[in-house]
C-alpha cells in the first residue's frame, strides 16, 4: 500500500476527534470554487465548510488545493474472470462484493492517485453479469493476516447495481457444439444478435414474473427490482450501435435508470443520450489509441518482469535492505511483476482488456468526454483495470486532463470524477462534495489537480489519513 507508517500514525485521528484543514483553493465537487476554505471534519464527515484564515492547530500545506476524494464510475479492481458465475449466460444475483479480491493492491494504486470510491463492475463474460458494488478504496479489513489493518477495500451497503453487457464480451468465448459438447463455452450467445435476445429473453421473463405476482426467485427479483428503479441498470457498451441497442432496451422495458459504461463511440450517438434518467460512465481514456486496444503488458512492465528485484519470503512489509543482507522485501508492483512474468498478472485481468475491447476500438476520439459533456449528456470517469498493473497512464484523474486538453470545461471534468461520478453511482447523498453531512473524504494534491505535475500529498478517507506523501521528494 501507500502509506508512509510515521506519518500515517501522527495523523490518523480517531473518528471522534475532530480535524481541522484549511487550503487555498478548494473545488466543492458541485463547479464551485472556494479561496481560503476551512473544512472542520468531526466523527468521519464534514461538519461545515467555511472561509477565513487558517486557525491555530488546522493542517494547512501552503499551495495546496482540496477536492472531494474522487469517485471511479466504472471499476474493474478486484475483478478477474474467476470472479464470473457462468452456469449461466444470466446471473443477475450473482453478487461482485461476495467474490471480488478486496485485497488487490490495485485499490492502493488507486487511493494514492486520489481515488476514494470506486464502482466496481463484474467482469463482461455474462450477458446478464450480477451485482456490482460500491467501495472505498481503503478502511476495509483485509483478509491477510500479515496485512495493516484498514488497507483493503470496504463494501459501501445498499449500492448495488445490475451489470449488462453487449457487444463481443459475452460471446467471444462461446461457440456451438461440435463433437462432445462438454465445454462450459459449448452454448448460446455466440454473435451480437444472440446477446441481445438473451437480454430481451430474461427481462421478458421478469415481466411475466411480476405479473404473475410471482416472489421468490431471486434471479428474478433483481430483474423486477431494476424494472422497478430499485436498483440501476449498467450496460457495457463500446460500439455506437451497441449503445443505440442498450437505449432500444431501456425504452422496450422502462428501464427507468441506465448508465452505459465505457462507451467508446457514444459521441456518435449524443442526441440519443440527453434523457435525464440516462448518464455514461466513460473509460479508459489512454494517451494513445494502440494501448486502448492492446492486449499484453507495455515494455515497461515487460523490462520490470524480466529483471525483478530480489526479494525475500518473509518480512512481507519490510521495503529496506535487512541490515545489508541483501534480502527485501515482495513489495505491491514486485508481487505483480513477478506474476505477470509467470503469466498471472494478465490471466487474471478483466475480460474487457483481454477481449472484447480490441476489436472495438472503431471510431475512438480523446475529445469524446467534450462531445457528450458540451452536448447536454451525463458523462463520468472510470478506470476500468488501469489500476491493475503497476504501470499507468490512465487513472481518473488523468483522464480528466486529458478530457481537458480536448474541450471539456474544467469545472465540468472535476465534477465527472466527483459529485456526478457519485451521483450517478447512487451514493451522492454522502459521496462527491465537500458539503457539511457528507462523508469526509478529502483529497489535497499539491497544485491544480488537473496540472500535470499535481499530485496528491494527503488522501482522507472517512475524516483519516490513508495517504501523506508530505515527506515524498
Amino acid at each position: 500500500m501507500i502509506l508512509a507508517p510515521i506519518a500515517l500514525a501522527l495523523l490518523t485521528f480517531a473518528q471522534s476527534e475532530q480535524l481541522t484543514i484549511a487550503a487555498d483553493l478548494l473545488h466543492d465537487g458541485n463547479g464551485s470554487i472556494i479561496h481560503n476554505a476551512i473544512v472542520v471534519v468531526e466523527d468521519g464527515r464534514i461538519l461545515s465548510v467555511s472561509v477565513g484564515s487558517a486557525p491555530k492547530g488546522a493542517l494547512h500545506l501552503d499551495g495546496a488545493v482540496i477536492t472531494p476524494g474522487l469517485v471511479d464510475a466504472f471499476s474493474y479492481m478486484g475483478v478477474h474472470a474467476a470472479t464470473a458465475e457462468q452456469r449461466s449466460e444470466s446471473t443477475p444475483a450473482a453478487r461482485l462484493a461476495e467474490v471480488a479480491d478486496l485485497d488487490s493492491p490495485a485499490f492502493g494504486r488507486a487511493l494514492g492517485e486520489g481515488v476514494t470510491a470506486a464502482f466496481i463492475t463484474p467482469d463482461s463474460l455474462n450477458v446478464i453479469g450480477g451485482l456490482g458494488t460500491m467501495v472505498k478504496t481503503w478502511g476495509g479489513q483485509p483478509s491477510d493476516l500479515f496485512a495493516a489493518a484498514d488497507t483493503a477495500a470496504r463494501v459501501i451497503p445498499g449500492s448495488e447495481a445490475l451489470k449488462v453487457s453487449l457487444g463481443r464480451d459475452p460471446s467471444v468465448s462461446n461457440h456451438a457444439p461440435w463433437g462432445q459438447p462438454n465445454d462450459i463455452n459449448t452454448r448460446r450467445p455466440t454473435t451480437r444478435m444472440g446477446v441481445t435476445w438473451i437480454l430481451r429473453r430474461e427481462f421478458h421473463r421478469a415481466l411475466a414474473y411480476r405479473q404473475a405476482g410471482g416472489s421468490g426467485d431471486a434471479e428474478l427479483d433483481v430483474l423486477v427490482d431494476a424494472l422497478e428503479g430499485r436498483i440501476t441498470v449498467r450496460v457495457q457498451a463500446r460500439r455506437a450501435h451497441d449503445v443505440q441497442t442498450a437505449l432500444r432496451f431501456r425504452d422496450e422495458f422502462q428501464i427507468p435508470y441506465l448508465v452505459i459504461e465505457e462507451a467508446t463511440e457514444a459521441h456518435i450517438a449524443a442526441e440519443l443520450l440527453l434523457d435525464p434518467g440516462v448518464a455514461v460512465a466513460l473509460g479508459p481514456a489512454w494517451d494513445i489509441r494502440q494501448r486502448a486496444v492492446s492486449t499484453g503488458p507495455s515494455l515497461e512492465e515487460l523490462r520490470a518482469a524480466t529483471f525483478p528485484p530480489p526479494v525475500c519470503c518473509e518480512h512481507e512489509h519490510l521495503e529496506e535492505d535487512r541490515e545489508g543482507t541483501g534480502l527485501y522485501q515482495l513489495s505491491d508492483a514486485g508481487r505483480d511483476l513477478l506474476l505477470l512474468a509467470a503469466g498471472e498478472a494478465a490471466t487474471s485481468a478483466a475480460t474487457g482488456m483481454r477481449f472484447g475491447r480490441a476489436g472495438s476500438s472503431g471510431r475512438t476520439t480523446p475529445a469524446n468526454p467534450h462531445l457528450l459533456s458540451s452536448a447536454g449528456v451525463i458523462v463520468a470517469f472510470g478506470g476500468a483495470e488501469v489500476h491493475d498493473y503497476p504501470a499507468t497512464e490512465s487513472s481518473v484523474i488523468h483522464q480528466a486532463r486529458l478530457a481537458v486538453r480536448w474541450g471539456m470545461d474544467p469545472a465540468q471534468a472535476i465534477k465527472a470524477c466527483t459529485s456526478i461520478a457519485a451521483r450517478i453511482c447512487g451514493v451522492g447523498d454522502h459521496l462527491g462534495s465537500i458539503e457539511a453531512g457528507k462523508s469526509a473524504d478529502l483529497v489535497l494534491w499539491s497544485g491544480d489537480p488537473l496540472a500535470a505535475d499535481s499530485n496528491p500529498i494527503l488522501v482522507i478517507v472517512d475524516g483519516r489519513v490513508a495517504v501523506d506523501h508530505r515527506s515524498v521528494k
